[in-house]
Parts: C-alpha cells; sequence; structure tokens
C-alpha cells in the first residue's frame, strides 16, 4: 500500500474522541419576553413582544458576575490538547488550540481563539506531584491571563491596551512557581495602537505580577498587580502634543473557604482535554451534605492618566476603585447566596480610557459610584432532581454630573439648558435623565426553577420583576426638539430555557 493510499484509509476510519475536545458545549433553546408591560417601540432598548431568543437584556444586574457570557448563548469551546513528557528529566510540555464557536442569531457562527497556550513545567526533584514551575506563552489571545479574581471587576485583559488593541492580537507570556501552599507569578502582554501624531502602529507593554498563599487550611490570601501601557491621546496628538496614556493598579482578596475548594471564575481557567477539568465544568452541583462555604472579599485600586480637561495640554492620574463581596453557604441541600459589588464609574469606563475617552472629569463633576447587593436563596429536591429559587437585589447605579451642560446648541430652550445627570449602566452603557432628575434605586427580585432531565439536559424557568425609574429615550417635544424623557419603569419578564451542556 502507498503512502497516499494510507493516508486516505487513516481519513476514513472512525477516530476515537475525548469529550474534552469540546469543552463547555451549550446548546440553549430559548423562549422569552423581556418585558411583558411594554410593547415594540415603547422602551430602549426595543422590547419586542414574546418569542424565541433572548439577550443580555433578559439579565438583571446581579446575574453572570463571574462569566462574560449571558448564559443564553449557543456556543462551544473547542479545544484540542496534546500533553507529553520532555526528553529531559522533570519536564512536561502541553499545549492546547482553543477556539470559541459562537452562533449567532442570524445562523452565522464567530470562531476566537480563546487563549491558546504552548506550556513547560519544569518539576524539580523532591517536589509534589502538582507543585511545579511552568512557563506558558499566549501566542493570539492572553485575555485569559488577567488580574483580579470575580470576572465581573477584572481588569489586565486584552481591552488594557484599548479596543483599538484588540483587533491586532494581544498574544502574552507568564512564568509561574506553584507549591503546595503558595504560587507566584510574573507575565507580560504586548499589543499594538496607532501613534495618532506618527500615524503609525507601535508597539506597547504591559508587565503583571502577583500570588498567592494559603494561610491556614481555611484562609486563602491573594494579590496580584500590573502597569499598561495605553498609547498617547490622540485629541492632543492632533495638536501636535504627545501625551502618553499609562495604567497601573492591584487587586488583593481574602477567601474563607470551609468543606469546599477554593475556585476562580471559569473564565480565567485554561481549556484543555483533562478529565479533571471537564469534570469541574459540567457535573452537577454536588450535594455532599452538612456544612460548606465560600467567603470571598476582593479590592481593586486603579490609576491611569488622562488629559485634563481644566488645564490645555496637561495630564492627571484619574483613580479608580472596585470592591467585591461573595457569600455561598450550602448546608445539605439549602444553598444561600450573598452577592455586593462596589464600583465607581471610572473603573468601569477604565479601558476606554475614560468618559468621554481619554479625557479626566472637569473640576466640579458630581460622580456617584456603582453599588448593589444581593440575596439569593434555593433548595434541591433529589428525587425530583428539582432546584427552585429566589434572588432579590437592589441596586444604585453610577452616575455623573457635569457642572455645565449644555445639550441644545448655541441658543438652546429652557428644557435643554443646565446640568444634567447621566447614568452609567455598564460601559459606555449610558441614560440621560430630564433636567432636575438625579437617578433612583433600581430593585429586582427573580424566581427561579431548573428541572435536570439527565445529567446534562436541563429545563429551567425564570420569572423576574424589576423598578427602574432611570429608564429614559429621546424623544420629540412640541418645538420639534429630542429632548430626554422617562420610559416605563416597570419591567416583568421571563425566561424559559431548554438547555444541553456536554
Amino acid at each position: 500500500m502507498n503512502r497516499s493510499a494510507a493516508t486516505l484509509l487513516a481519513a476514513l476510519l472512525p477516530v476515537s474522541a475525548f469529550a474534552g475536545d469540546f469543552v463547555d458545549t451549550r446548546i440553549s433553546f430559548v423562549f422569552a419576553d423581556d418585558n411583558l408591560l411594554a410593547g415594540p417601540g415603547e422602551t430602549t432598548p426595543n422590547s419586542p413582544t414574546a418569542g424565541f431568543g433572548a439577550g443580555n437584556q433578559n439579565n438583571q444586574f446581579y446575574d453572570n458576575f463571574n462569566t462574560k457570557f449571558s448564559g443564553f448563548e449557543t456556543l462551544s469551546n473547542v479545544a484540542l490538547y496534546k500533553q507529553s513528557p520532555s526528553f529531559f528529566e522533570g519536564f512536561t510540555a502541553d499545549a492546547a488550540l482553543t477556539v470559541l464557536l459562537l452562533e449567532q442569531p442570524s445562523g452565522g457562527i464567530t470562531l476566537k481563539d480563546n487563549s491558546s497556550y504552548v506550556r513547560l513545567m519544569y518539576r524539580p526533584p523532591g517536589w509534589g506531584e502538582k507543585e511545579n514551575i511552568s512557563f506558558t506563552g499566549f501566542p493570539v489571545s492572553a485575555d485569559r491571563f488577567r488580574l483580579g479574581f470575580a470576572y465581573r471587576i477584572s481588569w489586565g485583559g486584552s481591552s488594557i491596551f484599548t479596543s483599538r488593541a484588540q483587533n491586532d492580537g494581544v498574544p502574552g507570556a507568564r512564568l509561574q512557581v506553584t507549591r503546595d501552599r503558595f504560587y507566584a507569578f510574573v507575565g507580560m502582554k504586548t499589543g499594538q495602537l496607532l501613534n495618532d501624531f506618527i500615524l503609525e502602529k507601535e508597539r506597547v507593554y504591559g508587565v503583571m505580577a502577583g500570588g498567592g498563599v494559603d494561610l491556614t487550611d481555611t484562609l486563602k490570601f491573594e494579590a496580584n498587580g500590573g502597569y499598561f501601557q495605553k498609547g498617547i491621546i490622540p485629541g492632543l496628538a492632533n495638536q501636535g502634543i504627545v501625551a502618553p496614556v499609562t495604567a497601573a493598579g492591584g487587586s488583593s482578596q481574602l477567601v474563607f473557604h470551609y468543606g469546599v475548594p477554593v475556585s476562580g471564575s471559569l473564565d480565567f481557567r485554561l481549556y484543555k482535554n483533562d478529565p479533571d477539568m471537564y469534570v469541574k465544568f459540567f457535573t452537577p452541583e454536588l450535594y455532599p451534605g452538612g456544612l460548606a462555604m465560600t467567603v470571598s472579599v476582593e479590592g481593586s485600586v486603579l490609576a491611569q492618566s488622562l488629559e485634563n480637561p481644566d488645564v490645555f495640554a496637561q495630564t492627571k492620574a484619574q483613580l479608580a476603585g472596585a470592591i467585591a463581596l461573595q457569600a455561598n453557604v450550602k448546608y445539605n441541600f439549602l444553598k444561600v447566596n450573598l452577592l455586593g459589588l462596589y464600583r465607581t464609574l471610572s473603573f468601569i469606563q477604565f479601558d476606554v480610557p475614560g468618559l468621554p475617552p481619554y479625557k479626566d472629569f472637569p473640576q466640579g463633576t458630581e460622580l456617584t459610584p456603582e453599588m448593589f447587593i444581593a440575596l439569593g436563596a434555593s433548595y434541591h429536591f433529589p428525587r425530583l432532581h428539582l432546584t427552585p429559587g429566589v434572588i432579590f437585589g437592589v441596586q444604585s447605579p453610577a452616575t455623573f454630573k457635569s457642572p455645565n451642560t449644555v445639550l441644545g446648541g448655541n441658543t438652546p430652550p429652557a428644557a435643554l439648558t443646565g446640568s444634567r445627570t447621566v447614568v452609567v449602566r455598564d460601559v459606555n452603557l449610558l441614560s440621560i435623565l430630564p433636567t432636575s432628575f438625579s437617578a433612583i434605586p433600581i430593585i429586582s427580585a427573580k424566581a427561579n426553577a431548573k428541572l435536570d432531565l439527565s445529567d446534562y439536559f436541563s429545563l429551567i424557568g425564570e420569572l423576574y420583576y424589576t423598578r427602574d425609574p432611570n429608564r429614559t429615550t429621546f424623544r420629540d417635544s412640541v418645538a420639534g426638539i429630542a429632548e430626554p424623557s422617562f420610559e416605563k419603569e416597570h419591567a416583568l419578564g421571563f425566561n424559559v430555557i431548554v438547555q444541553a451542556r456536554f
């Protein structure tokens, strides 16, 4: 048999595969309505009537705290993984080509690198089985190599160099020492940004370092930080002034755990063809009985240099901060969750950077941070494979109010003069309130139930209510001028999800 025939025969023969070849595959069939109390054209974003499909507007502010996905997507993380011992004693090498496969509502499929990596590990003589010195290289995207701990307030991903750098890729590398009770790492990322002064792309750099230690069997402390270049300020460069933008900061976390191991955000983990990782991701939640808990407190303090709007051609440091509290307590089949968040507006806009981009807030601006607290509980009925739950939360959204805001041009009508409060719900997601109005806290409550039909097949129902008095849109006045006006503040929605995970 010649070589060509052998190759063809090999291609036609069945090939055994491991479940981990497609890691975190989720197929979601959704029937939903984000607001039964509003029809098309009555809210922003638009709320069509009930139908198939759902998006981020079907989630509440306390949802998806530790993941970047909404939970309604149909997606898969394809991971082609290989591990082998080295020819040199003590060394092990592994690599993974990981690709995010995300289906779009149109039926199209988006493929994106999901932090593919190569890794070389060395275990010195006398070290334990899980202890090593490792070098990990991310050839395309090092977005999973981040700082912070909870995904919602993590930083240092690919967007740290601003969104303009992500299109050219943000590769990186990490060197880490892992021992039984502590770990430490140093790393680096690079990106490319257009230099608006010379109109050519230039390389920008970021350095990262951190570590963690088990203080006791139940108490763990972790800290990390980094320094990043973010190019120059475009507005000043267009005037012939070169003003670099740099960012730095640190994060730390204290975790108390009893009866359960400590784990980070799923979005930080390296996808690979590994049975242990497969079990962590997709087995149903376990209820071993007795008391188990995890309580974590995390804080971050950041700063970056932005244009000073009060002094021409000067920059100033804009501070940003965030604090998160997470508590999960499980007693037999009862589970209680507490979630709290504090984020300054500058932290929300940190990767843009600033609001407006590359500028600090002018003197006299009134700023309020985002704050929310949410309490939830669920109970698992093992014989019925049913887990009902409830959650309630209150949020005070981030806002800013500039000292002198005029939205109506050189000769505005009275309705468009004066300072206004702007609600910032997330990055560049703004709601402008009418004159003399301030933001009012948002309340939300949700009841849900999950019925496990098999190990990897579930039926999920959610019914939620939200009162958000800060919803606004622009409508034409009698004079034909678009002005901010309030929308319906009450929303009653539901999600029915048939979901398979494998």
